[in-house]
Order: C-alpha cells, then structure tokens, then sequence
C-alpha cells in the first residue's frame, strides 16, 4: 500500500501529469485510505495527512474530479484517524485553519465540509464500528463549529449554493439543537430567502428539506418544542404557492396547445422550468408528509397546505403530479386507520371526532379522484409509443389506481364509485340517443373502477348493474376489450354474492368467450376473469355447467377461433375445476370425465407417438409440459379427494410411461412432480395403493436421474403419510435411498454450489422428516452422513438452498428441547456432540463473512438453537473458536462483548443483546477483503466433506 501511496503521490505532484493521470491517482489515495488505512506504518497517518492537505491547496482550484477525490481521502483519512490527532478544535476547526488563510481555496473547504457529515456513516470506509460511531459523536460535537464556518461565508454570494448544501448535510447530525436557535440562524434565513433565487434554487430546496425533517425528528415526535422553526418555515414555503399556481396554469395552456396541433407527447416545458417546479413540488410534499397529523386535526392553516399540495397533484405532468401521492396515501390512513385497542377503547366523542375529520376532508378527496383519475385516458397516438413510453404510462396508471383506493378509504367505495361512473353512464346515455362510444375515456372510467373494486361494498346494487350491463354493449376493440375482462374479473366476489348480478352472468360469461378469441392481451384478461368469475360462482353456475365444459373441450382441443397461450389455458382449467367440485355428488362423475378426457387424450396421442418413433426426444419438452401442467391443475383445484384419487389411479399408467420416456429431461420432470405433488396434497390418504407405485417410480428415477424436484415430491409425501404407521415401512426405504445418493452426490462445497436445486430439496425433506416422521431419520445411521453433509456446504451461497439446511440444522437440534421430541436426545446427542465444535466454528464464520449479511438472522437462530440444546458448551466451544481470529482483526474487548452475549443467550436471557454482538462482529470482520479473507482462512476447517452412508 505504501508504494502505491508514494507512486501516487509523486504523480499528484508532478506539475507535467495529464488529467486521466491525475484523477486515477487521486482515485487510488481516496480508495487505499478508505479500504487499507490499517496497513500503514505508525507514522504514516500524519505524514499522508500533511500530503493531502498540500495537494488539496495545489488542486483547490480544480480540475474538481481530482479536488473531489482528495477531499473524500481526507474524509475517509478523519474517519479513521483518532480526535487528538485533529488537535482540541476537532477536524472541522483544523480544515478551517489550514485552508481559511487561503482566500481562494474556500470552495475546497466548503466541499470538505460538505463531504464529511455525508461520509459519517459510509461503509465504504472500512472503520470498526465503534470508531465509525465515535466519529459521529465527533461530528455532532462539531455542528456549532461548522454552522460558524458556513455563516462566514454567507458573505460571499458566489458561494452561496456550496453553502446551502453544506448546511443541508450538516443539519442531519443536529437533531440534539434548539429549535428557537435555529429559528433566527442565518443558515436558516438564507436557506429560506435562497427559494427565491435561481442560482441557489436546488440547493435551498434541499436545505429546507432537512429543515422540515429536523422539526419531526426525536422519538417519540414532539411537534410543539419544534413550533418556533415551523412558524419560520411553513409561511417562507407557502410564499410559493402563487409562483406554483402560475407556473401550473401555463403548463396546462401549453399542453393544450400541443393537443390542438396534435402532439402526443404531453407536457415538455424547458429543463430548468421544470427542474424548478419539481423543487417546489418537492417542498409542499415534504410539508405534508412530515406534518400529515397537524394537517389531518383539519384546521384553517392545515387545509391551506393541502391546498397547495392539490395544486400539484393538478399539474399535467404526471411526474410532477405523483411526487405528492405519497402525502395523500398517509393523509388517508391517519384519517381512517385506529389499532384495535383504540376501537375497543374508544368513546363516542373520539369517534365523532373522527367522522367530523372525515367530513372536513371529503370535498379534497372528491376533488382528487377528479385530479387524478384523467391521466389513465390512452392518448390519441398512443399506438406509435416507445416501449419505454408504455412503460411509463403503465406506472403512471397503477399509481392512480393506488390514490383512487386512498380516496375511496376516505369517501366511501360507493360514494367513489359514483364519481368514477358518471363519465361512463353520461356517455351510455348519449348513445342510447343516437350518439356513439369513445372507446378511450369508457377504457378508463372501467380501469379507474376496476382499480376500487375491492372498496365497494358487497352490497351495492345501483352502479354496478349498470355498469356491468354496458360492457357488452361495447366496441370490440382490443384494448377496451382487456380492460372489460379485468373489470369483470375484480367485481367477480360481487357477482357471487349480489342477487341482482345473475341476471348479468350470461351477459358477462358472453362478453369473456368472444374475448377469448382476440389474441394476445383480451384473451388473457378474458381466461383470467373466466377463472375469478368460477371460483366466485362456482354454485351459480353449476347450471352452466355443460356449456362451459363444451366452450373448455373446444379450447383444450384447438376447436373455435380461440388464441390462447398455455398459461391461459390454465386459467380456464382451474376455474373449471373450482366449478365441477361445486357440483353435486350426482353430475360430479359426468364432469370430472369431462374435465379429464380433454387434457387425458392429447397427452396419451403424444406419448404414444413417441413410442412408435421409438425417442421421446423427437417431441421438445414443451409439447409434454402444456399437458401436464394443465393435469396438474386438475389436481390442484378440484377438492374431492376420493374423486380426484380415483382419476389419478386411471391416470398412473400415463404418467408412468411420462415418468419413463422424460425421465433424461429436467424440466418435464420438474412439471410431472408437481402435478404428482398437487395430487398428494389433494388426495390425501385416499390414493391408496397407488401411493407405493409412485414411491417406487420416485426411487427408481431419482437412483438413475438425480433431478431435485423428485426430493420435493418425496417431502410432500413425508408431510401426508409421516405420521402413519401403516406406511412406515415404504418410507423409511424411501429416506433412506434419496439421502444416501444425495450425500454421495455433495460431497463438497463445490458440489453444493453446482447443484443447489439438489442441496435445497434435500434438506428440505430431512427438516420435513424431523418433524413429522422424527423416529424414521434420527436414529438412522443415515443422520450422521447426512448432517455432516449439511455442514459441508452450510457456506453455500445460494439463498434457497442455504436457508433450506439452515432450517434443518435448527429443527434438528431443536427436536430434544420440545414436548414431543425428549425421547430423541441420546441419538441427537449422538451426532451432533461429536459435530459441536466444528459447527460452532461453521456458524461464527458464516456470521462474520461467510455468508451474506442478509442471512444472519437465520444463522442467529441456528445458534441459538445449539445454545438451548448445550448451554455452557456452546459458549466453550465458541471461545475457542473467537481465538482463531487473528489479533490484528479483533481487538480483546470485542473479542470478550462478544462471548458475554453467548454466555447471556446460554443462560436464557437478552437474545437482542447477543443479535447487537454478532452485528457489531460482523461489521468489524467485514470491515474489508483482506480482514474477511484472513478472518474465513483462520475459521474455515482445514478439512471439511461429507461422510458416506453405509451400505
């Protein structure tokens, strides 16, 4: 690190070094400093200190790419250097003293400034954690020092944006001052008066932001001690409302004009116009959303705020618009929402008090829905957009769709429903008098109703009728088409329960089959809505039946117009099966065949014309998914487990020959296990002796194709039939052939790594032995290979796979300690004793690098887990293991917080302490690439790989 240092350095100083030059060597300081800082010798901090300091005045004037790294390597350099090496003043007064004498040299100061309380909690510097919290204290020790310093320079007004930002970093570490102090700063004031000004826009927009924040900060929110700031800066940013209303007012006159001479592209004011406005968008959002309780007590000053935040939700610009989504979603909930305890507690003035508020706010949320529920309108054009373009208008209309839910929780699902219906009956009226649809505003009163379905209640019986009965009045066009089916498919719990909604269900199922032969997006929304309108009618149209299993065998077989994908066609397969299960016991029969026979007979043609080609790799895997997986969601969906068993009895030969001609092709196999899954969770013990003929083609298959997905059946297997004796037998073989080949199969890490789909299965099925059939795996001879196994590739960094044998390690040794598992502690005991140590050793170093930090927790438990279980031994084992860390990486008082919080989680108590423990190790081990590598090579066993199972 030293040469690199010096070279550098050298570089830095050499007046003839070009700009790449420059800025790569700089780069190299700021990076070293950051990541390597405790590489250097004793003496060297100071030296590259002075170093620094000399290029920051050579370079104060630029270039500032080069300026901006050495100001980060000082940073990082303050980070890590201790206080009393800055002298009494701190590093705020001793940046100020070595570059205050240099007049020109203060917008280098002033980045410095910038940069330090942005850097404060940077992981990019690799500090220990309690030096990296020490430096904060440093710093808000530091916020008087440095508001003196910004003050200084509000003199000159060039410097004016440089010390806006500054002010704006520092305010978020000065949450413990005065807000009546600040009330009359000059920071302050400027900050404000700073709105005003075009050069200083930006960066008073941010400051005042922060300033907001500081006046909502502390825990809990004490709005009243922060009243004197509040009253400097609402009035200062609610001076803003006019320009705001002025600027909106000709937004709107401009995108009119483009309307007129036929642009689509909507509103496109100049960058900086919008920019600013954005800003001041911004500013009245933030205002409501910190001060959404003061606003919600409905006050005169309060509904002025909401005022002006509705002049934004109105500008055309739907970026614009959106910013303040936000503070209505939270306006809604704090005018709404109350925990139970409150409902409980509540008296009948709180609550009027509440109704009262509503009512103050209900005019504002009809207003909304208008200000909103325009900008789903497909506009003229629209089919020449970009991909990005539609992208974007999507977002734009699920964003809507949110705050239309926000307005309804306010005014009601049925007084929200009239608003949004009104363009759409108005419309239906005029047609009814000779006048004709305009396709793009009915698509969007139906997405924006479509949008609160949810809200309206079940028993409305105004609107809806109306509103469904239009829809097959409608132009067929495609995109009004796909809105209609969503629309059907979103009231599909209101037609199952609504007495006026039978007469519409022939209207409706109509409008969905003429649907389901427009290609592409209709028919997808349309085999969608088939499938609510099932699950939600499914007695209602149990007269349908034949019709709709006639309009299923044309779909199944390619009959009709129809343009289904396969996925659609699943759709319409579960709802059938949803419909059929409804039926009764005397037409069920009749209907299963007929729901069978259609995906039966193409599957038994393709099976059979691989056997006369005599390769089922003539037919691609796709041909045989599309019929399984529609199989499959018979069996998912239908839920009469003696019918269904029957079916898959007559269904077994097929899919036996399945299970042979794909046994080479993971993915069939992949599908046909699920399907065979759906039917052991559905059938239950009811498949019968069926069951054994599976099992045995499960362990056939998997002895010759090793694929994951037949571990998975095997545990849905083990969650039905683990508890029955009767079948104890079969799966005790069964556990004992798929975790012996498994274990031969993951024998290393890098095992592991390259078949993680086998490694997740697996352990999944060993943590669903442990729990429902304990007697059949713990005391095995396969529970010591297998948890060794597990040890061997705990380190796997595959996510499922990982939290699949963590899982396991934590059922196993959880198994002693509960009610119905005492019996089982000698055979734990005899496994995982002998394994204590080095799993204790596997378990630390996965918590201090060995694994993602996203993964602690689950570690956290399995250690838990082992202390439960060990108690003292546990704590012993990990002593040893805390000493393999190198010295030079952790420090004895970390070493010794760290195994006084194992000792409290032996003895029961405090696990919160011990999570804070392993956090702050964690951070101090991962501090940078050379710790955690020195840390894992001193953790990781010398040798590690699973046992073999004896034969």
């Amino acid at each position: 690190m030293k040469a690199q240092l010096k070279v550098s350095d050298n570089v830095l100083h050499d007046p003839s070094s070009n700009l790449e030059a420059l800025y790569f060597c700089a780069q190299t300081i700021r990076t070293k400093v950051q990541r390597d800082y405790e590489d250097l010798p004793p003496n060297a901090p100071l030296s590259l200190r002075n170093s620094l300091m000399t290029l920051l005045i050579k370079f104060r004037q630029g270039p500032p790419t080069v300026r901006t790294q050495l100001c980060l390597g000082m940073v990082a350099l303050a980070v890590h250097m201790p206080p009393e090496e800055w002298g009494t003043g701190g590093v705020v007064q001793w940046l100020g003293k070595e570059l205050g004498s240099h007049a020109d040299a203060i917008p280098c100061l002033l980045e410095l400034v910038t940069v330090l309380p942005q850097e404060a909690q940077s992981y990019k510097i690799s500090v220990r954690p309690e030096r990296r919290r020490q430096f904060q204290r440093e710093l808000v020790g530091s916020v008087q020092d440095a508001f003196s310093l910004l003050t200084s320079c509000l003199r000159e007004e060039s410097l004016r944006e440089q010390v806006l930002r500054a002010f704006a970093a520092w305010m978020r570490l000065s949450y413990g001052m005065s807000a009546a102090t600040l009330a009359t700063h000059p920071l302050v004031a400027a900050s404000l008066a700073g709105l005003d000004s075009e050069q200083t826009f930006d960066a008073a927009v941010d400051a005042a932001t922060e300033l907001i924040r500081f006046t909502v900060s502390g825990n809990p929110v004490d709005l009243a001690s922060h009243m004197s700031l509040v009253q400097v800066i609402v009035p200062r940013i609610m001076a803003l409302k006019p320009r705001f209303a002025a600027a909106v007012k000709a937004a709107v006159a401009e995108k009119r004009a483009q309307q007129e001479i036929g642009e689509t592209n909507g509103y496109d004011g100049e960058d900086e116009d919008e920019d600013t406005m954005k800003g001041m968008a911004y500013l009245f959002a933030e205002m409501g959303e910190s001060y959404v309780d003061l606003i919600a007590s409905g006050s005169n000053e309060a509904l002025m705020i909401v005022e002006a935040i509705a002049e934004v939700t109105s500008h055309p610009d739907d970026n614009i618009s959106a910013i303040t989504f936000n503070f209505w979603h939270r306006l809604s909930q704090t005018l709404t929402s109350s925990d139970e305890q409150e409902e409980l507690e509540e008296e009948a003035a709180v609550a009027a008090e509440r109704e009262k508020r509503i009512a103050i706010f209900k005019p504002t949320f009809e207003l909304l829905v208008s200000l909103v529920s325009f900008r789903v309108t497909y506009p003229a054009g629209f089919e020449a957009w970009r991909k990005d373009e539609l992208a974007d208008f999507k977002q734009t209309r699920y964003a809507v769709a949110d705050m239309l839910l926000d307005a309804a929780a306010v005014l009601g699902g049925d007084a929200t429903l009239r608003l949004l219906s009104q363009p759409l009956l108005q419309m239906a009226a005029n047609v009814d008098n000779g006048g004709s649809w305009e396709w793009r505003s009915v698509e969007a009163s139906l997405y924006c109703i479509r949008a609160i379905a949810k809200a309206v209640p079940l028993s409305e019986n105004l609107i809806l009728p109306q509103v469904l009965g239009i829809l097959s009045k409608l132009p067929p066009q495609p995109q009004l088409l796909y809105t209609s089916s969503l629309t059907v498919a979103s009231l599909a719990d209101w037609l199952g329960v609504a007495p006026s909604a039978r007469p519409l269900l022939p209207l409706l199922l109509g409008l969905l089959t003429n649907a389901l032969s427009v290609p592409e997006d209709p028919c997808a929304a349309a085999a969608l809505a088939l499938k609510h309108v099932c699950d939600a009618c499914s007695k209602e149209l149990g007269q349908s039946v034949e019709a709709l299993l006639e309009l299923y065998r044309q779909v199944m077989s390619g009959q009709g117009n129809f343009h289904l994908a396969s996925e659609d066609e699943l759709q319409l397969v579960e709802g059938l099966s949803i419909v059929v299960s409804a039926l009764p016991a005397d037409k069920l029969p009749h209907a299963m065949e007929a729901l069978c026979i259609p995906v039966m007979v193409p599957l038994e043609e393709l099976v059979a014309a691989a056997q006369q080609s005599g390769s089922s790799q003539t037919f691609t895997a796709n041909q045989y998914i599309a019929h399984i997986d529609r199989i499959g969601n018979i069996f998912r969906y239908v839920t009469q487990p003696d019918i269904l068993a029957g079916v898959f009895q007559r269904m077994w030969p097929l899919l036996k020959l399945v299970f042979v001609q794909r046994a080479a092709d993971g993915k069939s196999m992949e599908r046909l296990c699920r399907a065979c899954k759906y039917a052991v969770r559905n059938c239950g013990r009811a498949l019968g002796a069926v069951m054994g003929l599976l099992l045995e083609e499960l362990q056939e298959r998997f002895q010759q194709q090793q694929h994951s997905c037949l571990l998975y059946l095997a545990s849905e297997v083990i969650k039905v039939y683990g508890s029955d004796p009767g079948c104890a037998s079969y799966l005790g073989t069964l556990i004992t052939v798929l975790f012996g080949q498994t274990i031969r199969l993951l024998q290393s890490i890098q095992d592991f790594t390259s078949k993680p789909d086998v490694a997740d299965d697996c352990f999944l099925l060993a943590s669903r032995c442990i729990r429902y059939c304990p007697h059949l795996l713990v005391p095995s001879p396969t529970m010591a290979p297998l948890f060794s196994c597990a040890m061997t590739g705990i380190t796997i960094q595959h996510r499922e796979a990982c939290r699949s044998i963590l899982t396991f390690f934590q059922d196993f040794l959880d198994l002693p300690t509960s009610h119905s598992g005492k019996q089982f502690r000698a055979a734990v005991d005899a496994v995982a004793l002998p394994a204590g140590p080095t799993l204790t050793r596997l378990v630390i170093g996965c918590l201090v690098g060995a694994l993602p930090e996203s993964r602690m927790d689950e570690v956290i438990q399995v250690l838990l887990s082992m202390t439960r279980l060990y108690g003292q031994l546990v704590a012993q084992w990990a002593q040893e293991v805390i000493a393999l860390i190198p010295a030079s990486v952790v420090k004895d008082a970390e070493r010794v917080s760290f195994l006084q919080a194992i000792s409290m989680a032996v003895n029961g108590t405090d696990s919160p302490t011990l999570t804070r423990s392993i956090e702050e190790m964690s951070d101090v081990c991962r501090r940078n690439r050379k710790v955690r590598e020195a840390v894992q090579n001193a953790l990781q066993p010398a040798t590690l790989a699973a046992c073999q199972v004896s034969s």
